[in-house]
């Protein structure tokens, strides 16, 4: 735009996106877990400024639930695994990932359901100036899951 005399042109100075951890604990979760980590790393890589850490807390996996996590991960450096061989539970592994707390300015943990997709996840993340902690919930009024949920869960 070019320069006219009176008025001023300034350029909006924005604040660099925060550094990102997001948790997935995982218990034998092989064959639902790689289109969620697909889909998570895809999507803050094309839709996100600032560094992105998607790390899978592996909880006393049998299965091959590691391999998967390392198959995305050669192709997304962004991914990475935490193995615990015994195991310690869903609350036992994301106690384990937040100790990873320090790493990024925001952390938030995601199931390796898929039942929240990233453009979810990323409108919190957008959100992150305006609470110390927020709390998704699919039994909030308007809540609409994406995700078919059994009567149990």
């Amino acid at each position: 735009m070019p320069f006219r005399a009176g008025l001023c042109y300034l350029k909006r100075v924005t604040q660099p996106a925060p550094s990102l951890l997001l948790l997935i604990p995982a218990y034998n979760e092989e064959r639902r877990i790689k289109p969620v980590l697909l889909d998570y790393a895809q999507y803050f890589r094309e839709h996100y400024a600032g560094k992105f850490q998607l790390v899978v807390v592996l909880n006393g996996c049998t299965d091959n639930t590691l391999g998967v996590v390392l198959e995305v991960a050669a192709q997304y450096p962004a991914v990475s695994a935490l193995e615990f061989p015994a195991p310690i539970g869903k609350g036992g592994a994301l106690i384990e990932g937040l100790k990873l707390a320090p790493l990024a300015d925001l952390i938030g943990y995601v199931d390796a359901d898929g039942a929240t997709g990233p453009k979810a996840f990323h409108d919190l993340v957008a959100r992150w100036e305006e609470a110390d902690c927020v709390i998704g919930s699919c039994w909030l009024p308007g809540a609409v899951l994406h995700q078919s949920q059994s009567r149990r869960r």
